[in-house]
Formats: structure tokens, C-alpha cells, sequence
């Protein structure tokens, strides 16, 4: 077998995956004998039964075979070639990294966008199309995933990661090893680029005061990012997951809502959570707090000065604070994490959303 030409061959009559697979083994053909199934994979982007799938369709019986008839090509011809860093397509088929080399190299969205088309990507920036273009690539598994997430795109950008994979019928250990092989960093990115890829509502089409509405929605949402430091949040998310339990107060009936929410989303993903309204019985429960529990304070308003104090008796017993809202001069300690309001409302519902999707991350 001229394993040469059968590669040549695929790089025109094989399908588009498999076709890079050809170009890869051709920019490599020296270093192949060298390598194992699994080094050739994670050179090549892919998983080992997409290797083993494109070894058959060239002819070869699997992988291995592949490898064999390369070295005795190499042997027959007499090369003899030095080792050299093996390229392969995975860096550029990330999607960040391929917008990172654009902008170094003074490269516009538009004439990105069309270089990703040629290469079969449908949008440098849409996941889903990154999603369709590699199911061939995806191990079984991964391709439940896929598949689940091409079926209802709404709900996948909002699942957490046990819904999902309950979802897909697989692990939750699949789910983020799904994101990574689509090209996002964890769960939480993999949501945010599939919201994104969701079809806006057609703002032209909506009544005035609707349109204004939602403009001050997404200034409000927008305020409050700008408000939050990701390391506070990062903090916050740490604490929350190491807790052995998790023990809210409201300032005032205004945060109550929101105190009941973070609440629901802590139990519904397996926290221990309870919360406290009235300011007499926070001195109570916060005098049984201890190292190892963590105390959220809701303050939308002003805090009065008995859930002040009882924030500090539970400081000093050892627990941890998290103050979301207004520090109120007297409450935030340097030990505990601030995540300061910008506007009430939509500020806690965004807080809330950042926080238990980063637990679930």
C-alpha cells in the first residue's frame, strides 16, 4: 500500500474532519512511527476512535496498521528524516486562539469570518457550529452531549451540569470534558457561548416601552458586572462549596426575596442552606455558627445594627461572611467578602446567577 497516496487521496475524498486528519499526517509523516495513538489524538484534536475510524477509511485496519505502513513507506524509501515538534490542527481550531493570531496580525471579523468558512467553521465565534462541524470527532459520549444540545439549545444554556447529563444520559464528568473538547474552558463558558448563539428576540419588533425596558435591564446587568471583582466572586464561590453549612440573613423585606432564591438554588445543588429574617433570632443563630460555615448577608438597604452585631458574633466564632448589598460603614471586616450592589434588583439576581452556576462549574 502507498500509504503516501492514500493520504493525498483523502485530502480531497474524505469528509472535512478527516480530510485535516490527512493534511495533519502529511505536515507530520516523519514523526508518526514515534508516536503513540494517544500523542497523535491530542496533536491532532481529536479523540482516538476518530484516529482509528480515519485509519480504516484510508484502507488500513486501524490505527496501529496505520502507523506500520508508514514506517515501512519510510523505511522503503530510505528516509531518514530528523525528529522535528509535531504540528498539529488543535491550536488553531480553537476558536480564541485563532481570533488571538487575527488581531496580531491586523486581521478584520469579516475576512476572519470567511477564512473560518473555508476551513468549515460556520462562524469563528458560533459554537454551535463548532458543536456540528465536530460530531464526528466526539467520542459517543460527547456526542449525546452534542446532541442534546442541538435538540434544545435554550435549555443547554441554562442546565446546570447534573441537568444536562441527566439530560444526555451520561456523567457529569462527560459534560466537562465535552466543554473542553468544543473549545471552552469549563461548563460555566460553554453556557455563556451557547446563550450568546441563541437567536435574539427581534428588538424592531417590540412595543416601545418594552424596548426601554429591556435597555434598562441590560444597563442595570451591565452596571453591576462593572461593580463586581471576578476575584470576589471567585472567593465567594470557594467558600460556598467548602461549607459545611450556609446561613443567609436579609437586612430587610426587600432582600428577603432574593435571600428565599439563593436559598432554593444552594438546596436544589445539594447545600445545606437556611435562612433568617428576623433580626431577634440572627444574635441566636449566628452565636452557633462556627469555623467551617459560612454566613450570607443580603443588604439591599441600610443594615440595622442587630444584624450588624450578629455578623461580628459570628465573625468572631469563626464563620465566614459573604455581604452582598451595602456595607453600612461598620459591617464588612477585611476578612470577608464584599460583592457590592449597583442596583438591588437585577444586581442580586446576577449575583445569585454568578455565584451557584460557579459552584456548579
Amino acid at each position: 500500500m502507498d500509504i503516501v497516496y492514500q493520504l493525498v487521496h483523502g485530502l480531497s475524498g474524505l469528509p472535512a474532519a478527516e480530510s485535516r486528519l490527512a493534511r495533519f499526517f502529511l505536515d507530520n509523516f516523519a514523526q508518526i512511527p514515534e508516536a503513540t495513538m494517544e500523542e497523535l489524538a491530542a496533536k491532532a484534536g481529536v479523540n482516538p476512535a476518530t484516529l482509528q475510524h480515519f485509519a480504516r477509511s484510508i484502507g488500513c485496519d486501524d490505527i496501529n496498521d496505520f502507523i506500520g505502513q508508514v514506517r515501512h513507506q519510510q523505511q522503503e524509501n530510505n528516509l531518514n528524516i530528523a525528529a522535528a515538534p509535531m504540528l498539529g490542527d488543535a491550536a488553531w481550531v480553537d476558536p480564541r486562539t485563532l481570533q488571538k493570531l487575527a488581531t496580531n496580525a491586523g486581521i478584520g471579523s469579516e475576512i476572519l469570518d470567511r477564512f473560518s468558512h473555508s476551513i468549515g467553521r460556520e462562524n469563528n465565534a458560533d459554537i454551535l457550529g463548532q458543536i456540528r462541524n465536530r460530531l464526528a470527532d466526539f467520542s459517543q459520549q460527547e456526542s449525546r452531549v452534542a446532541q442534546t444540545i442541538l435538540d434544545d439549545v435554550s435549555f443547554a444554556a441554562s442546565a446546570t451540569i447534573d441537568q444536562l447529563a441527566t439530560a444526555a444520559g451520561v456523567s457529569p464528568a462527560t459534560i466537562t470534558r465535552f466543554a473542553r473538547a468544543a473549545g471552552c474552558d469549563d461548563i460555566r463558558d460553554l453556557r455563556m457561548k451557547l446563550a450568546q448563539s441563541s437567536t435574539p428576540a427581534p428588538v424592531g419588533d417590540m412595543p416601545a416601552p418594552w424596548r426601554e425596558k429591556l435597555n434598562n435591564v441590560h444597563s442595570a446587568l451591565n452596571s453591576q458586572l462593572c461593580e463586581l471583582q471576578p476575584l470576589a466572586i471567585n472567593h465567594a464561590i470557594d467558600r460556598l462549596k467548602q461549607a459545611k453549612a450556609v446561613h443567609i440573613f436579609s437586612a430587610s423585606a426587600a432582600d428577603t426575596p432574593f435571600a428565599s432564591l439563593l436559598q432554593y438554588r444552594l438546596l436544589t445543588q445539594g447545600y445545606p442552606a437556611n435562612i433568617c429574617q428576623d433580626t431577634a433570632l440572627m444574635s441566636i443563630t449566628a452565636s452557633m455558627l462556627g469555623t467551617g460555615q459560612v454566613l450570607v448577608v443580603f443588604t439591599g438597604s441600610a443594615p440595622e445594627n442587630a444584624l450588624i452585631a450578629a455578623a461580628h458574633q459570628a465573625r468572631w466564632l469563626g464563620a465566614e461572611i459573604i455581604i452582598i448589598g451595602q456595607d453600612g460603614g461598620t459591617l464588612v471586616h477585611r476578612e470577608d467578602v464584599h460583592l457590592p450592589l449597583k442596583e438591588s434588583r437585577y444586581g442580586s439576581l446576577l449575583v445569585i446567577d454568578l455565584l451557584c452556576e460557579g459552584i456548579d462549574s
